[in-house]
């Protein structure tokens, strides 16, 4: 089972508040410059690669990839007959 905690208690911010942070302290750069920036910056940190993602995500992959499985058994069930798909 997955444990649950704050992003707070793991060491992350929310993105939205932390680029309001950003244009408070730097009015005078463009948001797009400021998000180019963050994610130079997380890719730096992280090297490009997730490492927190909302439990749900894992969910809704579930879910996909249930259907994908589950038409390529369709695909593979037609098929069986002899003929080239």
């Amino acid at each position: 089972m997955v444990e649950r905690f704050t992003l707070e208690d793991a060491g992350y911010i929310m993105y939205a508040d932390m680029l309001d942070r950003l244009r408070e302290r730097f009015p005078s750069v463009p948001t797009w410059r400021l998000d180019q920036i963050v994610s130079a910056e997380h890719d730096a940190i992280t090297g490009g690669i997730l490492q927190i993602v909302p439990a749900e995500v894992e969910s809704g992959a579930i879910e996909m990839l249930s259907r994908e499985a589950d038409e390529r058994a369709t695909d593979d069930a037609r098929s069986d007959d002899g003929e080239v798909a």
